[in-house]
């Protein structure tokens, strides 16, 4: 069966996004997260992965960019889509550039309303992104990009880390991504499953290593 993952903050959204998902090919959805540390403490948890997450971008606790870089990272066989309510061109191609399959707006929960109706008539976009990531294929809202041919990806923060340093370890390149959603070094040693002396030393090697003093100063070095 179909294991399907939601991330989604807002109630409202919430109910209606698990109707909708759960009617796609009699889908379970085996995860229900609100933020973005629960969503990744309950993969940890899981039985079996999911094979789809429908992801919040605008997450509290970890945002939907930095979810998608380490679940990618991490766990790479969970085919990610991005919705969002607010959504920009910058926005969906960054989250491509890190890894997700599909980006589409929440107007598919409002699939009788003009705006929907004026692009997609009855079709259920909903379904053909799920339909499309299965297949290993990109999908992207046509209400977000007209021509998704014109969409110009940038290179993954991952791989920007690995070609300045090539032989950074997985584990101090899983640190690099949670250390830069502001987590604590307690809430990183959870994810991790480490221990906390073990993460207070990758930021101690990685400090050496990127010659600076801080966690922001870290962060910053990563992403510029």
């Amino acid at each position: 069966m179909l294991k399907i993952a939601i991330a989604e903050d807002e109630e409202r959204h919430l109910t209606p996004i698990i109707q909708e998902a759960s009617a796609f090919k009699k889908a379970q959805i085996s995860i229900i997260s609100k933020n973005g540390f629960d969503l990744l403490m309950s993969l940890k948890t899981v039985k079996r992965l999911p094979d789809i997450l429908l992801l919040d971008i605008k997450m509290p606790k970890i945002d939907g960019l930095l979810l998608t870089q380490y679940i990618t990272f991490i766990h790479p066989s969970i085919k990610i889509i991005g919705v969002s309510s607010h959504s920009n061109e910058a926005l969906v191609t960054e989250v491509l550039s890190e890894g997700a399959l599909g980006f589409i707006t929440k107007f598919f929960l409002k699939r009788e309303s003009a705006v929907y109706q004026g692009t997609y008539g009855n079709r259920n976009i909903l379904f053909e992104a799920m339909e499309a990531v299965l297949d290993n294929k990109e999908y992207i809202d046509s209400l977000l990009f007209n021509q998704r041919d014109s969409i110009k990806k940038s290179k993954s923060t991952k791989s920007i880390i690995r070609e300045n340093f090539a032989n950074i370890p997985n584990t101090h390149m899983e640190y690099l991504i949670l250390n830069a959603a502001n987590l604590s070094h307690t809430e990183i040693a959870k994810v991790m499953n480490k221990s906390l002396a073990s993460v207070k030393n990758y930021f101690n090697l990685l400090s050496a290593e990127f010659i600076v003093s801080n966690r922001s100063e870290l962060v910053y070095h990563c992403t510029t």
